[in-house]
């Protein structure tokens, strides 16, 4: 769960995010791949970062981003917290548009991959302001398994094959 100022984001291409569409301001959930039995803080940043960024990843629509520079990486409770900056390619002008962005990550008890926030903004939003608003939602963050169920999982059918 987390806490957002910004409006559930509509559209085919958004998963879980709440979004600003004037500002762009922004915070999404992600989920990496196999930790392979490491807990949080035994991971590098780079285990993170590459699924942000990857070449399906949120900001790389118009391209990978560039100039990606932790800032800082911390524990803060069960949570890792990458504080970072980067750059993405503007569709309208090409130009790139320089970001800063924080994530938390948790691996929720019995589960092998990292549950991630990620809030951003403008790094000219974020001097103006935009940076408390996301530290606010980044502190609400948090993440655990469902509850067990005894329901079982129906397979899809593809009516083609019907």
């Amino acid at each position: 769960t987390f806490s957002s100022p910004w409006p559930i984001a509509k559209g085919s291409v958004y998963d879980v995010e709440c979004r600003d569409a004037n500002t762009g301001d922004s915070a999404f959930l992600s989920v990496s791949n196999a930790a392979k039995g490491k807990a949080i803080s035994d991971l590098p940043n780079s285990f993170f970062l590459d699924k942000l960024f990857s070449s399906n990843g949120r900001f790389s629509f118009y391209g990978p981003p560039t100039d990606i520079k932790v800032k800082k990486s911390y524990m803060e409770g069960n949570n890792r917290i990458i504080e970072l900056s980067f750059s993405i390619l503007s569709q309208s002008t090409g130009s790139e548009i320089p970001r800063n962005a924080i994530v938390a990550a948790t691996i929720p008890q019995g589960t092998d991959e990292a549950v991630m926030l990620v809030g951003s903004s403008t790094a000219n939003r974020w001097k103006k302001g935009s940076e408390a608003a996301i530290r606010k939602t980044i502190d609400s963050f948090k993440a655990i398994p469902a509850p067990k169920s005894s329901m079982k999982v129906r397979a899809k059918v593809d009516p083609r094959t019907l």
